[in-house]
């Protein structure tokens, strides 16, 4: 069975699902709608998390052990298989065909998946979890769909606005969902469940103009390390959270990456640019973003946000705002990977 994200609150309250597919390149409403799952799962009684991460030789009989095996200190199991390519591969694909067929009640399975493409979604292993669970495709909101979103959720938190106030919010945070949450939390904390007038919202998107993920990334791609840490301590400072800066970073890099294997391949870059839908007036910038590093270095820094989203998540020990600064000062000096403590290359 395959729902958007907007269906799935009512279809579990109605059945929990043995099987979760959770797929797309949108981390707001991913996040939220595997909350949904993990909280529902929990209230059913699934109270033995466990979280696996397929990365390079991924060892597929752990979620075999984990899947066909009971916990000694619950009576359910709560599964999370995170497949960031959406890809697992022959073996990959064959180990998920055979937990969901003897996946017993007892245990519930969500894998978290990045966007699934054509071929995709014509593989053996996709069309188990079609048949026998919830595919769960979240999607970038823009348009009427975005303002829609945006409407419904200040009504979350009592809050209002005419359709051109909507409009400014929208126009503020270009379809990055997560700095919407962020700017409509900012603006109930500064006027309370309120009808906003543009002006209000005007006022808060000024203020927040100082620090924003976008200038971090303009400084990025411009390779003014300088600027682009300042910025990351404003932001720092101001409390934004990791997982935001994480998600900026993460989708300049893959764009990066992208487009050097494109060009390493093609000797063009125009498939990616459309690809992750970057404007005319950009694309400059990444190209001189590109001149700096090879596709090894871009990759080496995805892997490296990565490791710094394992630290957020509390898998892996470390200091993620270190990681990040770090980053960020390799992003714009990709020959000193290995200075800045990452990944040498």
């Amino acid at each position: 069975m395959q729902l958007d994200a907007q269906q799935l609150s009512s279809s579990i309250e109605k059945e929990l699902a043995s099987v979760y597919l959770v797929s797309g390149d949108e981390p707001l409403q991913q996040g939220e709608a595997v909350d949904l799952i993990r909280q529902q799962a929990r209230d059913a009684g699934f109270l033995n998390r466990e979280v696996f991460h397929v990365e390079g030789q991924f060892d597929w009989n752990q979620l075999f052990a984990a899947c066909l095996s009971q916990s000694l200190f619950a009576e359910k199991n709560l599964i999370e298989l995170n497949l960031p390519t959406a890809k697992p591969g022959r073996e990959g694909s064959q180990a998920i065909e055979k937990v969901i067929a003897q996946l017993s009640q007892d245990n519930v399975l969500i894998i978290i998946a990045g966007k699934l493409d054509a071929k995709a979604k014509n593989t053996k292993w996709f069309k188990s979890i079609d048949q026998h669970g919830v595919v769960v495709q979240v999607w970038p909101l823009l348009g009427g769909k975005l303002l829609q979103w945006l409407k419904h959720r200040l009504q979350r938190k009592g809050l209002s606005s005419s359709q051109q106030g909507i409009k400014l919010l929208a126009d503020s945070v270009e379809g990055n969902l997560l700095a919407a949450d962020q700017e409509i939390e900012k603006l109930h904390i500064l006027f309370g469940p309120v009808e906003l007038s543009e002006d209000d919202i005007l006022n808060a998107v000024a203020d927040n103009a100082r620090y924003d993920v976008f200038k971090l990334t303009d400084s990025l791609l411009a390779g003014n390390s300088t600027r682009a840490v300042h910025v990351l301590k404003g932001l720092v400072g101001e409390k934004l959270a990791a997982p935001v800066l994480l998600w900026a970073l993460m989708r300049e890099l893959r764009i990066l990456a992208g487009l050097s294997f494109e060009k390493k391949t093609t000797g063009r870059t125009e498939m990616t640019f459309k690809k992750h839908r970057v404007w005319d007036s950009k694309k400059s910038a990444y190209l001189k973003a590109l001149s700096r590093g090879s596709l090894k270095q871009w990759q080496a820094l995805v892997q490296a946000c990565a490791k710094a989203e394992r630290v957020t998540k509390g898998v892996e020990a470390g200091n993620e705002i270190l990681i990040i600064e770090q980053i960020c000062l390799a992003f714009c000096e990709p020959r000193r990977l290995k200075q800045y403590g990452l990944i040498a290359v």
